[in-house]
């Protein structure tokens, strides 16, 4: 039942308590950034964060709140200390600076209401348009009810999980009669195998992480280092910005420094490296700088060539030596087109080749893949394009590195330029990168960014966030948290804001453009594909992160094989095989996956784990899966093939439906009544249990006609086709498909 507007204004304007620490009162001498003092007791903290507030008691006995961020250095340290930093803390300081402006909104958006009228510039027409926008707005300034405990969970699922909850996930939480239920359940799921699968989809957007690596180019390169590198580092926490740094200062082969997959995506276009980097880590779109001044930012196309030269000494093509591995096996290995040329012979001899082929082009392909590499060649490659016409520099012209935002970077003090703007771009101080992966971080547990569009932050923030106190305050909250991006979705998570009812009004353009959607609950948004597709997985296998892709060590056992020592045909088909085995997938005991661990012939295992990305005309493809080759390029928009395919294709008709799925086969031959069976469908499907209209439908869909004359095998069949009437009918349901 829906809270009254009153009550829900009521909150609106209360606000949210200050979190208050007192310490033992210490006399002390204050200093401020400024270098004034004051004599004071010290008699704890209020709020926490970049709004923090530290007590003092003055000599008369009254208290002042002085801004923790305008102390000296040794005093802030003294404080922080003391400050709370534990998740609850954090989100209600979160949820204090959402309520604030969704307050500050509404009462500006009244006052409007009430001018307008009197408004002379404007037409009748233009006063009513104008009207029914402002009652609108007022509507979504006005704070959503808290979501039940089936929404909640179904959304955690989906957000941390990567997928909807089983019905025994289901079962566990909602029986669950702890008051720290919630915040149990992020810490666990945060810690989950499924929560690595999960951001592991979005970094591989993010990143264009795929199969073959190098773009538009060498097919043969594995990404398995490197896929399971991103996974470690979601699984282990690395720091966000320690991760960013190994991404840009990587230096080898791929099998060896699986980070190199970042600058190998684009080999050969160190210009292209360039642009995608600034989008992706700084949220900056620069690449019209390439080829002239920005037309709307203050970046000019010497900029962009200042800052392509601190690639500039970075190749992606090995030479001599390098192209060995640092295996002094691979030393007879340099002339690899020889090699390849002795080992197909071999194949020939045996009969191992077609008859009108002399060269075995997978092994020329695979072997090849030994001069791609990441390295510092010392030589700066940079120029001025041929057709440069600014007065600041000639055509052809070298240039020196240099940032054109941000600290004064001294390249001396580095090893290598590469160093230089790495450390430049992960630091703290850079304006644009913790903004930027806190602005997609919100995005992500929100559906809407505090800046949109994410790729493309503006110079000056106030006036262009939707929050901008709050979008300062989660810059420097990830500072706090030294970059742990567990602990920043944790705080995310356990605010009031993310666990209200999500909002039904989409924002408009215009509310977009001009930042006054000011989340009164995070947006109805459909799943991803991703999303979509694990869910399936969920409903369909006993285990969902059963299944699991790894095959890093093989592939460095294998590019480190000394080829010269195979000396049969039989050792190089031994050879030839054991590449293909590279990456297999594995269940959880460590056997490799086989078609009977196949659901009606299809591979239902998490989408972190399949090819990357699947093939065109693969559910996940249809329904947006990303092909990898531009920037964050899934899509959530419906289609007509999307609606084909839920009511007439495989995986929902025959593989969701089929006997051997895991919801089926745990009803049809379990022992509940059909009314419970219900329960557990809906459960599973909707996490929610069903109303008794509902139930009374289901009973009917689900009865199934059997005779004696039917073997247990077709009964079976009959009763799982049955229950699979009513499962794909669930799921075809926008209920389904939303993340409400």
């Amino acid at each position: 039942m829906n809270r009254p507007l009153s009550a829900r204004l009521a909150l609106l304007f209360a606000g949210i308590a200050l979190t208050v620490s007192l310490a033992q009162a210490e006399m002390r001498t204050w200093t401020s950034s400024d270098g004034k003092t004051l004599e004071a007791d010290f008699a704890g903290t209020v709020g926490a964060g970049s709004a923090a507030m530290v007590k003092l008691k003055m000599t008369d006995g009254s208290i002042i709140n002085y801004p923790v961020a305008k102390l000296s250095e040794a005093d802030r340290l003294f404080v922080k200390g003391n400050l709370p930093t534990d998740p609850a803390a954090l989100a209600g300081e979160i949820d204090k600076l959402v309520l604030n402006k969704l307050k500050e909104s509404y009462y500006g958006l009244r006052d409007e209401l009430a001018a307008l009228p009197g408004k002379t510039d404007l037409s009748n027409a233009e006063k009513s348009k104008r009207k029914e926008e402002i009652e609108r707005e007022m509507q979504m300034c006005v704070p959503n009810e808290t979501t039940s405990d089936n929404q909640f969970l179904r959304r955690i699922y989906l957000d941390v999980a990567g997928r909807i909850p089983t019905f025994d996930e289901s079962e566990a939480f909602l029986n669950n009669r702890s008051a720290t239920k919630r915040s149990d359940l992020i810490n666990e799921l945060l810690d989950s195998p499924a929560f690595a699968m999960r951001m592991y989809n979005y970094y591989s957007d993010l990143f264009r992480i795929r199969d073959g690596v190098v773009m538009m180019g060498n097919g043969d390169l594995r990404a398995d280092p490197y896929i399971e590198y991103i996974k470690e580092s979601i699984r282990g926490d690395k720091p966000y910005d320690e991760m960013v740094t190994e991404l840009l200062t990587a230096t080898g082969q791929l099998w060896e420094e699986p980070a190199a997959g970042y600058i190998l995506a684009d080999s050969g276009m160190r210009l292209c490296n360039l642009s995608n980097t600034f989008t992706v880590l700084m949220g900056t779109e620069i690449t019209c700088a390439q080829c002239h001044d920005h037309p709307f930012e203050e970046v000019y196309q010497m900029d962009f060539f200042k800052m392509a030269s601190f690639m500039g000494e970075t190749e992606t093509r090995l030479r001599g030596n390098q192209a060995m591995g640092g295996s002094m096996m691979m030393m007879a290995n340099a002339d690899t087109e020889s090699e390849v040329e002795r080992l197909s012979k071999l194949l020939k001899d045996a009969g191992k080749l077609r008859e009108n082929e002399t060269i075995d082009n997978n092994l020329r392909q695979w072997l090849g893949t030994r001069r791609i590499g990441v390295n510092d060649d010392g030589t700066n490659a940079v120029e001025l394009p041929h057709d440069y016409k600014y007065d600041d520099g000639e055509p052809n012209m070298k240039v020196k590195p240099a940032a054109y935002f941000g600290d004064v970077v001294d390249v001396d003090q580095y090893e290598s330029p590469r160093e230089a703007f790495a450390s430049w771009v992960a630091s703290p101080s850079n304006p644009r990168f913790t903004i930027n992966v806190v602005n997609r971080f919100w995005k992500l547990a929100f559906g809407l960014a505090q800046i949109e569009p994410v790729h493309n932050i503006p110079g000056h923030l106030d006036g262009q966030a939707q929050n901008y106190e709050l979008l300062m305050f989660l810059e420097e909250m990830m500072k706090d948290l030294d970059y742990s991006v567990k602990d920043f979705f944790r705080v995310i998570y356990n605010t009031a804001a993310y666990q209200r009812e999500a909002e039904t009004l989409s924002p408009t353009l215009t509310q977009v453009d001009k930042g006054t959607y000011h989340f009164p609950g995070p947006i109805l948004r459909r799943m991803t594909a991703e999303q979509i597709w694990d869910s399936l997985v969920a409903l369909t296998t006993a285990n969902p992160e059963a299944v699991t892709r790894s095959g890093w060590q093989q592939y460095k056992e294998w590019m480190n094989t000394d080829t010269t020592q195979l000396k049969t045909a039989e050792e190089v088909v031994a050879f030839k095989e054991a590449w293909r085995e590279i990456g297999n997938l594995t269940n959880y005991n460590g056997k490799p996956v086989t078609r009977d661990d196949y659901i009606d012939g299809e591979q239902m295992f998490r989408a972190s784990e399949l090819r990357q990305p699947m093939p065109a005309g693969h559910f996940l493809r249809m329904f947006g899966q990303s092909d990898k080759q531009l920037i964050e390029n899934q899509f959530t928009a419906g289609s007509s093939p999307q609606v084909m395919a839920l009511l007439n294709g495989t995986i929902t008709n025959k593989v969701l439906t089929s006997p051997d799925a895991y919801l089926i086969k745990e009803i049809a031959q379990g022992r509940g009544s059909k009314r419970d069976n219900i329960d557990k469908i809906f459960l599973s499907v909707l996490t929610r249990y069903p109303s008794s209209e509902e139930k009374s439908m289901a009973q009917s869909g689900m009865r199934a006609r059997t005779d004696r004359g039917m073997s247990d095998q077709q009964k079976l069949e009959v009763e799982a086709d049955a229950i699979g009437n009513v499962i794909w009918a669930l799921v075809n349901t926008r209920e389904f498909l939303f993340v409400q």
